[in-house]
């Protein structure tokens, strides 16, 4: 009662309905380690003032949401933590991230190294437990770090805008690009591999000729291809390995029930595929040339303006260079320890096939809590499992049916709040549905839309698509190399869609509610960029 729901934070990165394990479990240590963080900042009366009973996180038709108690007393609790720890929060923001992620990726290491078979029931859900809390703690402390790479961004353009740009003078974007981040590395990893496939000419005309869903379904086995030499297939696999090893460790969804890019790589080998037949642009040509215009626009600005404003620009464009790089690299890095998790659930799954209480290892997803821990506790007591295969079916099927809800955007839908959420509702112009976004990056383009839900949908993605779907994270970048542009339900300015489409220089319009059930796949579409608007042609 009292609360306010929206899409934010967190459920920005579960786009889709949630599994019942991650509704149960996942969600579960995320509201645990949420209101650690809300208590550090307001204490705990405080934070037991602001959230709902059922904690920050909560599913909704099995949709997640967000929610705070947004009254006056509670809006002013707010206001006064935002003033007091602005400055703590500003002071050391790198070192911050920096120092979560390497505590991330020990309690990563120290699971690794563990003999995943050999370990009990129990000791596989403990761990589970012990990665995925400290991929939420993670999470909840680039959730004050992330916030100040907004604000730089925010500020220097205002100030680039105001004091600084004429006409003959570039955005402020080609400031700020150029940089190294994880998906920038991921695509010259992606490139490097094409370039090898090149210089292997039997490698590279498979690739070619083969659809993606057998490619996909060929690099899962050890043995070649017809007509394919194992010393070359051994090099090929070993590649795409080290490429995952490195690249992997980030989510299409936080939801530990979907594959992580190793166990669903059709992105990475469409990507591989535009390369090759030179459709896609170098992501080293990308990069130098973004890094020259970047400094060639820095130079001729600093010679023309003299103090205070130089001082100012160099200070304000510095720490918006310095702060960006967090943006991507730290949202990548929350899938740090899904490889590992998919790892010892599937142990756990193959145990519970074993026992006849599932009929496959993926449906342990499907099961609730209580449900798996039942089964842990009989398996460890030596009983004969009870069958839970039945109850499957019914879930799947309610899943199914929750992927064509449109989930509002915020809750009560009529709210103060709403007006800060960006987009609008759809409207009829010369016979047309039109519908309204934020324009995050410029152009226009009349192409046929790709409505994509999750890894499940990739695909059906063909070069030249408008890419639309619910947002989109950094495992989804190679998917940007075949797009004409993008459009998502939630995101704004900021969001990794929006950054990656500037930088690849397409279209994107962000917050455009319930596009992804508006849009049909195959409908031609015009994206404006501009004035933030998707025409139904």
């Amino acid at each position: 009662r009292g609360v306010t729901f929206a899409r934010g934070s967190l459920a920005e990165h579960i786009p889709s309905p949630v599994s019942p394990l991650f509704a149960t479990l996942g969600l579960q240590i995320a509201n645990r380690e949420t209101s650690r963080l809300w208590e550090e900042v307001v204490g705990a009366e405080g934070a037991h003032e602001m959230m709902s009973s059922s904690g920050f996180y909560i599913t909704l038709n099995n949709y997640v949401y967000g929610g705070f108690k947004m009254g006056g007393k509670q809006t002013w609790s707010l206001t006064k933590v935002m003033l007091t720890q602005l400055g703590p929060m500003f002071r050391g923001s790198v070192e911050r991230w920096q120092a979560a992620r390497q505590k991330l990726a020990e309690v990563v290491e120290e699971w690794e190294a563990k003999d995943i078979m050999s370990l009990s029931p129990s000791e596989l859900l403990e761990g589970i437990r012990i990665v995925f809390g400290e991929a939420c703690t993670y999470y909840t402390v680039i959730q004050s770090t992330l916030p100040i790479a907004s604000t730089s961004e925010v500020v220097f353009s205002r100030f680039y805008n105001g004091l600084i740009k004429r006409k003959t003078d570039p955005e402020f974007t080609t400031l700020l690009f150029g940089f190294e981040t994880m998906p920038v590395r991921a695509e010259k990893s992606l490139f490097d591999i094409a370039a090898w496939l090149k210089e292997n000419p039997s490698v590279a005309y498979y690739t070619l000729r083969t659809e993606t869903a057998s490619q996909v379904a060929d690099f899962k086995q050890k043995t070649p291809p017809e007509g394919l030499p194992t010393d070359l297939w051994n090099e090929y696999r070993s590649r795409f390995d080290t490429h995952f090893e490195v690249f992997g460790r980030t989510v299409y969804e936080f939801d530990f029930a979907n594959p992580t890019p190793a166990e669903e790589p059709s992105p990475q080998f469409e990507a591989i595929k535009l390369f090759l037949e030179g459709k896609a642009v170098s992501p080293y040509e990308r990069h130098q040339e973004a890094v020259e215009k970047r400094e060639q626009a820095t130079e001729s600005i600093l010679k023309r303006i003299g103090w205070p404003r130089k001082g100012w620009f160099e200070k304000l464009l510095t720490w918006a260079q310095e702060t960006g790089a967090i943006r991507e690299d730290s949202i990548a890095d929350m899938g740090l320890g899904h490889p590992l998790i998919r790892r010892m659930f599937a142990e756990l799954g193959r145990r519970f096939v074993a026992g006849d209480a599932i009929e496959t290892a993926d449906d342990i997803y499907w099961l609730e809590e209580h449900e798996v821990e039942t089964l842990i506790g009989s398996l460890e007591k030596g009983e004969s499992l009870p069958n839970f295969a039945d109850r499957i079916p019914e879930r799947k099927a309610k899943w199914q049916a929750a992927l064509k809800i449109v989930p509002p955007v915020m809750l009560p839908e009529k709210s103060f709040w709403q007006r800060f959420v960006g987009g609008g509702a759809p409207e009829e112009k010369d016979g047309k549905t039109v519908l309204n976004g934020l324009g995050t990056s410029d152009g226009q383009v009349t192409a046929p839309a790709c409505v994509l839900y999750g890894p499940e949908d990739f695909s059906k993605m063909k070069p030249g698509d408008v890419l639309v779907a619910t947002t989109t994270t950094p495992a989804w970048t190679p998917l940007f190399a075949m797009a004409s542009a993008v459009v998502t339900d939630i995101g704004g300015p900021l969001s990794h869609s929006s950054i990656v489409a500037r930088e690849y220089g397409i279209p994107a319009v962000m917050a455009a509610r319930n596009a992804t059930r508006y849009i049909q796949s195959g409908q031609m579409v015009t994206v404006d960029g501009k004035a933030g608007t998707i025409v139904l042609e």
